[in-house]
């Protein structure tokens, strides 16, 4: 848990929060390229430019009637989405 909020930290995010089926990001700055590749990863995310946040649906074990990942694989999924998408 303390390695995430490190990494969060690095990438610029101050605030990761589960909310309903979404994940949400905050504060979060895109530059273009990251936008793109967000968008190409995670077509059904919702990105709020003025309120500085992202919502990314969480992530499930399938496609079609997948459980949602939850525990420690949902904390590896979301450094990883760090990684991804916000890091350098």
């Amino acid at each position: 848990m303390a390695g995430l909020r490190m990494l969060a930290r690095a990438c610029g995010v101050g605030e990761i929060v589960l909310q309903g089926s979404n994940i949400r990001f905050a504060p979060v700055e895109l530059r273009e390229s990251q936008e793109l590749r967000l968008k190409r990863l995670h077509p059904k995310t919702v990105i709020k430019p003025t309120a500085h946040q992202i919502l990314v649906p969480r992530p499930t074990t399938g496609r079609i009637g997948g459980k949602p990942v939850v525990g420690r694989e949902l904390l590896s999924w979301t450094g990883e989405f760090l990684t991804t998408i916000l890091g350098s």
